[in-house]
C-alpha cells in the first residue's frame, strides 16, 4: 500500500507523528521533555527504541523496513509507545528512579495521554527484516540442533553448549549448505 513512498517520505511521516506525539506528551504533563533525535538504523524484531542518554538527551530509532511496511499502525501505535518510554524515564530519572519497561506508569500514559490500548509487543510480520542462517548440525542425546555461527564459533573457544531438554553436551555433526 505504502511501497511507493520514499525513503524520505517515510522518515519525514515518522518525523512528524513522533513530534506531534512529543507535544501531546508535553502539554498533557507540562513537560520539559526534549525533542528526540530520531535515527532510522534499528533492523531486526524491534519495531522502535527510545533512549535517554546520561546527558538528559532523547532518542528515538526507528526501523524503517517496519515503517514501510505497516505505516499507518506505526504512525499511530508504535511512535506513541515509543514516546510514552521517553515520558516514563524522562520523569523518573530526576528521582532516579528505574521504572519497569511496560509498568504501570508506561500504561497510563498509553492510555491517558494516547488513548490507546497499552500494548507491549507489535503484531508486525518480521521475517522479511531479519533471517539468521544456521548453518551448523549439532546433536545431543534427545535431539539435532542448528546453530548458528556465532555460536558455532563460541563453542570451539572452550564453550561448552548444552540441550536445554537433556542437558547433555551439543557435538558438532555437520556443516551444512549457507
Amino acid at each position: 500500500m505504502h511501497d511507493k513512498l520514499c525513503r524520505a517520505e517515510l522518515q519525514a511521516k515518522a518525523l512528524a507523528a513522533a513530534r506531534c506525539a512529543e507535544r501531546r506528551a508535553r502539554d498533557f504533563y507540562a513537560l520539559k521533555l526534549p525533542e528526540a533525535s530520531i535515527d532510522f538504523s534499528l533492523r531486526g524484531r524491534c519495531a522502535g527504541q527510545a533512549i535517554i542518554e546520561r546527558t538528559g538527551a532523547t532518542r528515538l530509532r526507528i526501523n524503517l523496513l517496519l515503517l514501510r511496511d505497516n505505516l499507518d499502525d506505526y504512525l499511530k501505535q508504535t511512535l506513541p509507545h515509543e514516546v510514552s518510554h521517553l515520558v516514563v524515564n524522562w520523569q523518573a530519572r530526576k528521582k532516579r528512579l528505574k521504572p519497569r519497561p511496560h509498568g504501570t506508569e508506561w500504561q497510563a500514559i498509553m492510555r491517558d495521554c494516547f488513548g490507546l490500548e497499552p500494548k507491549r509487543c507489535h503484531s508486525y510480520q518480521t521475517t522479511p527484516a531479519r533471517v539468521v542462517p544456521r548453518p551448523f548440525l549439532y546433536a545431543c542425546s534427545c535431539r539435532e540442533h542448528l546453530l548458528t555461527s556465532i555460536m558455532h564459533n563460541k563453542i570451539g573457544l572452550s564453550y561448552q553448549a548444552l540441550c536445554k531438554a537433556c542437558r547433555t553436551p551439543l557435538q558438532f555433526v555437520s556443516r551444512g549448505k549457507t
